[in-house]
């Protein structure tokens, strides 16, 4: 949001928006969140639509230290997500770190929060560059622990929120606090079926089930056993706490895009991560998407591999499987067991600038964007 100037001249004056008679479909779509497969995306972009806003979030955030913990969302680019999450710029975030200290209450104007914070920089020109102005904000729920938060933004050319626009919306704050609670509660209900239960507890390697807010619905006993004894990794409140903030925020993102696949929201994705381990090979961490009827409105498969137990794909298993070239399939090789680019580049005795040109040749011939996609479909096809 743009601080504004007290002694600039004022924006022009414009007419209000009416969503008055826009309430009873808003309430409908909000409350087919609990049964739609793209649980509360149509809802963000109904109300984004008819308040004449741009874009749309409704959140999970943790209050200490503040950190993003899921997202639906409408309106925002992939390119700003990944550089909000990599950067963590929810700490520099004005709504956001206001709202952590909020009671559950009433939408409001972001306006107001810019004369007690400063802006960091590099966030400050993102909101310049997209022209951004204005926020409507409203903390849905909160605990100890978590709060959720729906905001609304608006450009310089849509205007700052009137009292009268933010009146329209509190009529539908009782509606979106009800249907944000029953989702909740609901996906907490959902129990894996005793069939499905079996199949999971006779899974060699650590598996668990997270609904489409990524929290942990279910964990196998192979789960159990791996977070009682290894400390890179555990459940918070029902949800992943990793030992790097790094890992965190990217496991943050890779939730998001694999949700939102999951509801038909994007195409088929799935993501990798790799877990250090003091003297230890390093856990690999697979998430993929668990489709919205399976679920109810969609949500994800982890699974966890401990490399020193199993064997890895080798380079020839790989150039057969992808038709990549042997210096390609070597790249990959070597990616699959955690190392970077820098360190392969050792190992292999080549310039770094190499590996990147044979890993952008990988992505064109794959149809993949990310190392960690790659990752996750070499070992989801060669892996046994």
């Amino acid at each position: 949001m743009k601080k504004t100037d007290s002694q600039a001249p004022t924006l022009p004056q414009r007419n209000a928006v009416s969503i008055s008679e826009n309430i009873p479909d808003l309430i409908h779509t909000l409350y087919s969140a609990l049964n739609h497969p793209e649980g509360f995306h149509p809802f963000l972009d109904r109300i984004t639509h008819s308040i004449n806003g741009c874009a749309a979030q409704l959140s999970t955030i943790r209050k200490a230290p503040i950190q993003l913990e899921h997202l639906w969302y409408s309106g925002l680019s992939d390119d700003f997500l990944k550089w909000y999450l990599d950067n963590n710029m929810i700490e520099h975030d004005v709504v956001s770190n206001h709202a952590v200290t909020q009671a559950p209450g009433h939408f409001q104007s972001a306006i107001p929060l810019l004369d007690h914070y400063t802006m960091e920089a590099s966030y400050a020109r993102w909101e310049s560059d997209q022209d951004m102005l204005d926020s409507a904000w409203l903390v849905v729920e909160a605990d100890e622990h978590s709060i959720t938060l729906l905001t609304i933004q608006r450009t310089v050319a849509q205007g700052v929120y009137q009292q009268s626009e933010l009146a329209q919306l509190n009529q539908l704050t009782p509606y979106i606090r009800q249907a944000v609670q029953l989702h909740r509660q609901i996906a907490h209900q959902y129990r894996v079926g005793s069939s499905l239960e079996w199949l999971f507890n006779h899974l060699a390697e650590a598996t668990f089930i997270l609904d489409d807010r990524a929290n942990v619905l279910y964990s196998n006993r192979a789960a159990k056993t791996l977070l009682q004894r290894e400390r890179c990794l555990k459940i918070a409140d029902t949800r992943f706490q990793f030992s790097q903030d790094q890992l965190q925020h990217d496991f943050v993102r890779s939730s998001v895009r694999v949700a939102r696949s999951s509801i038909g929201k994007e195409n088929f994705y799935s993501h990798s991560l790799f877990l250090p381990r003091p003297q230890k090979t390093p856990l690999t961490l697979m998430i993929k998407p668990l489709e919205s009827n399976e679920l109810m409105a969609g949500g994800a498969i982890v699974t966890v591999y401990d490399h020193s137990h199993r064997t890895l794909p080798n380079a020839e298993a790989i150039a057969a499987y992808f038709s990549l070239s042997p210096a390609e399939a070597t790249l990959c090789e070597d990616l699959i067991t955690g190392l970077s680019l820098k360190d392969i580049a050792a190992r292999q005795h080549k310039a770094e600038a190499t590996l990147r040109t044979y890993l952008k040749n990988i992505f064109r011939k794959t149809e993949h964007n990310s190392q960690g996609q790659l990752i996750s479909s070499i070992l989801s096809a060669l892996l046994h």
